[in-house]
């Protein structure tokens, strides 16, 4: 017998890198001793098809079974040929004497009658005989199959054949043999290595198992190569990072499938993931189902994906594709994106269609797609999902792309950032060639940049020139809303109130949630300046409740509508409710500087009772005031903290204070209900009732104008409080009831709570007179902070107790570990055992949760590695 046969016909040895398979060997083990006649292994090359069989017949002919093996190639297709191989490897030449020596003959016909007679030889020994056919993908002939299956059905009792190889012939038998429970089959799913089987492999040393076994998805031969290419402690770092590893992997597979097999699966790594029906679009052919079905026989390496029907490269050969591996075959790329991108805009897939857009070349197609898809992406909420795509396109140059990215780092509360990405796309816009609603969205986008640095006017006059009329409906939504929020920082309220009014209502009419959230939140902003905090918090919480909805828990996009609950909450007393909402918006240094100014003077006012430094969170707050004074912030947000000032100052007699107040409130708002209401308050103290009265008095009939009805309020209250005073109680409950009236009318008591102890004794004994008003009474009266509850659970631990400090900050999982400096998976540990604890479920309702009890300070602990950034 010639080498080539003998080699052709041995069982292959113990490879360098063979793998010990137990758990497969243990499956064939199985198969035989159910007496299967067939065993079927098929799988992609370099799944270990041809180790497994090899270390199972190796097993087998040392426990004495006659184990012939037959490695095919494509000259082996040939009926006289093949037996002539199979006769060779059942009669091997060391075999006793007598061996079967007749050939096969050349005609069909006499063919059955000579395997008759083989197999009738085969059977007569007293051992079993197992006949391992490796590679049978090469049998492709007609004849030759007929005379395969005709073999397995006569196989003696003890016979069996395993057929080995990438694309296995359905021989009519299998049916048969599948139904008698007498054929065995071992797949793709089943070579594919576990994760106990390749920290055995790397003997315990490898400490990145996992990231192995997810970057290979178990593949024997991809994980044998980075055995052989990688460190024995990181074998992952060669899958992961090295090009030669994907070369040497795919490089030499990929040549061995057929030219339309190549073509398949570079088109699939461009569309993945994908259906039949996208690959028809893809390939622009009928023929697509067909040449599917080739290319998964033939490479093995196409996998379903996570949605029913659709489909998948194994992720190693799809990163050698998108590469441009050497050796891949080239198409069309431009071509494919294009076709895909219009498929994908036609079925929706908004995120895909913008990313097939980008790579398709053509700037038209950019433009339609960026102006349906990337507009979608960004009005649904759905931000990561732009964010990856714009992220994945980074190296093309667009304006749309631009703007898109620049619109997207606004919606993420980053201005900064979203000011540079504007700056970028109007270096690629030089010739003004933005279509209608990009030019309109770039125009909105630069008047919310401006509002937030504090120009209202100049934002204003940057939307003048727009017409909503003429624009897509979203697009004219985004414009109406900068256009409100800017008339509402001029303090042009009744136009504003139309505006706002108009988007909310365009904005429900539309499957637009983003476009509803912001409409919400400005109508809430809007009634917040005209102190209407009733309504005000029922559009925040619809802004809120939409938001959650979407995803949006810790937006910066709800930031505003916490922050309006937040004063909200502040002008009816309930401090923890404020603190509680104003932890939303802590993180001030990505926010618009008017949010963050407003929550930073909230978060001054409500640290002020039980901070261990009142004088500076006092002189803190004025000169936040002062700021606002100087750079025409809201007349009535100034109105109602220069109150508050006045009340802090006064308890700590810092009169130098007050008076640097005074003098502000006098040279930027001249005499006004505040500034008349500051001074009867410290004459009242002083105990100079009537010239406490001569100021009181014009204010509370109008004559002089108040900033916010929170002064018209508070001097109601000084009024009331000077008539007990004075022992007339009569005129005292008249004032109390136009204060309660306003306060009521305003969803506020703040400006009577001003008034102090007196008052609020005389509500509590007198409050049968006001009927109307229970409510607002009630508030008044029980201000009193609920006493700090027992936790139920076992007490928390001094670190958990310091991590429960850090929650108001909405930081991070990842921000918390680096400033507490312990590892991320010690933060999750620690915050289960807080929400335990605490019988919570979230961050929200452990931080409500953990206030209650006191276990928070009054002003949010900030992370060090904030202040460290900020320093920078």
């Amino acid at each position: 017998m010639n080498s080539i046969i003998r080699a052709k016909t041995t069982v292959p040895g113990v490879g360098a890198h063979e793998l010990d398979r137990p758990r497969l060997i243990a499956h064939l083990d199985a198969f035989r001793e159910a007496g299967c006649r067939a065993v079927t292994i098929g799988a992609a090359a370099g799944s270990g098809k041809t180790t497994l069989a090899a270390h199972w017949a190796r097993k087998r002919m040392a426990s004495g079974d006659h184990v012939a093996w037959v490695s095919l190639d494509p000259s082996d297709d040939v009926p006289e040929r093949f037996w002539g191989l199979v006769t060779e490897a059942l009669e091997p030449s060391d075999g006793p004497p007598g061996r079967w020596t007749s050939s096969p003959p050349a005609a069909p016909a006499a063919r059955i009658g000579w395997l008759d007679a083989l197999l009738d030889h085969a059977g007569g020994g007293t051992v079993n005989s197992v006949l391992v056919l490796d590679n049978c993908e090469y049998l492709r002939d007609t004849g030759l199959l007929l005379e395969v299956d005709y073999a397995v059905q006569r196989a003696p009792q003890g016979f069996t054949v395993i057929f080995c190889g990438r694309q296995l012939p359905e021989l009519p038998s299998f049916y048969r043999l599948d139904l008698d429970g007498a054929l065995g089959r071992v797949g793709q799913e089943e070579l594919m290595l576990r994760r106990r089987e390749i920290a055995r492999l790397f003997a315990s040393s490898c400490p990145d198992v996992d990231l192995l076994l997810d970057a290979t998805e178990g593949w024997p031969a991809a994980v044998v190569l980075a055995q052989a290419m990688g460190d024995d402690k990181a074998p992952a770092a060669a899958v992961t990072h090295s090009t030669a590893y994907l070369d040497r992997l795919c490089g030499q597979l990929f040549p061995s499938f057929p030219e339309e097999v190549r073509s398949a699966l570079a088109v699939m790594s461009l569309i993945e993931p994908f259906a039949v029906d996208d690959l028809c679009t893809a390939l622009a052919s009928t023929d697509a189902p067909r040449v599917f079905d080739a290319a998964v026989r033939a490479s093995g390496l196409v996998v379903p994906a996570h949605a029913p029907g659709s489909f998948r490269l194994h992720r190693l050969l799809s990163r050698w594709l998108l590469g441009g591996g050497s050796g891949a075959t080239a198409i069309d790329r431009p071509l494919v994106h294009a076709r895909m991108a219009r498929r994908r805009l036609r079925q929706a897939r908004h995120a895909e269609a913008l990313s097939h857009a980008g790579r398709a070349g053509d700037g038209g197609l950019l433009r339609d797609v960026a102006a349906v898809s990337g507009l979608h992406l960004l009005w649904s909420n759905d931000l990561a999902a732009l964010d990856a795509v714009l992220r994945d396109l980074g190296s093309i140059e667009s304006v749309e792309l631009g703007l898109l990215d620049s619109l997207l780092s606004f919606a993420m509360g980053e201005p900064g950032r979203a000011r540079r990405k504007l700056e970028r796309a109007d270096q690629l816009d030089q010739q003004g060639d933005l279509d209608a609603p990009f030019s309109a969205l770039r125009t909105a986008l630069e008047a919310h940049l401006i509002l937030g640095r504090g120009r209202p006017e100049e934002a204003l006059e940057h939307l003048r020139g727009v017409s909503v009329e003429a624009l897509p409906p979203d697009v004219g939504l985004f414009v109406s809303n900068a256009l409100s929020a800017a008339l509402i920082a001029t303090t042009r309220l009744n136009e504003a109130a139309d505006a706002a009014r108009g988007c909310v209502a365009t904005a429900d009419e539309r499957d637009n949630p983003g476009a509803r959230i912001d409409a919400h939140i400005t109508r809430a902003a809007l009634a917040a300046a005209m102190e209407d905090f009733t309504p005000a918090a029922r559009d925040a919480w619809t802004a809120i409740r939409e938001g959650e909805l979407q995803g949006l828990r810790y937006s910066p996009r709800l930031r505003p509508a916490h922050l309006v609950l937040a004063w909200g909450a502040y002008h009816q007393l309930d401090d923890d409710g404020a603190r509680f909402h104003n932890a939303f918006v802590f993180r001030a240094t990505s926010t618009p500087p008017i949010v963050a100014h407003a929550a930073s003077k909230l978060r001054l006012m409500l640290s002020f009772p039980s901070s261990a430094k009142p004088v500076e969170v006092a002189e803190g707050l004025l000169e936040r005031i002062r700021f606002d004074l100087a750079h025409g912030a809201q007349p009535q947000d100034v109105a109602v903290c220069s109150l508050q000032v006045a009340e802090m100052m006064l308890s700590l007699r810092r009169v130098e204070d007050l008076t640097m107040l005074k003098v502000d409130l006098r040279r930027y708002q001249g005499i006004s209900g505040e500034l008349q209401v500051i001074s009867a308050w410290e004459h009242l103290l002083a105990g100079q009732l009537n010239r406490a009265r001569q100021l009181l008095t014009p204010v509370a009939s109008e004559y002089v104008k108040s900033q916010s009805k929170v002064g018209m309020m508070t001097a109601l209250a000084m009024l009331a409080r000077l008539e007990l005073l004075e022992n007339r109680p009569f005129k005292a409950r008249e004032a109390l009831e136009r204060a309660l009236a306003l306060a009521s009318a305003r969803g506020s008591v703040r400006g009577i709570r001003f008034a102090g102890e007196t008052v609020r004794s005389a509500l509590e004994r007198d409050r049968h007179h006001y009927p109307r008003f229970a409510r607002e009474v009630d508030l008044l009266v029980n201000q009193r902070r609920r006493p700090v509850q027992e936790i139920a659970g076992p007490p928390l631990t001094p670190r958990e107790i310091e991590l429960v400090a850090l929650l108001p900050t909405f930081a991070t999982v990842d921000e918390l570990a680096l400033d507490l400096q312990i590892s991320t998976n010690t933060v999750k540990t620690h915050l289960r055992g807080i929400y335990r604890k605490l019988g919570v479920g979230t961050r929200r309702e452990a931080i409500a949760a953990a206030d209650k009890l006191g276990l928070l300070a009054p002003t949010p602990a900030p992370l060090r590695v904030l202040r460290s950034a900020g320093a920078h």
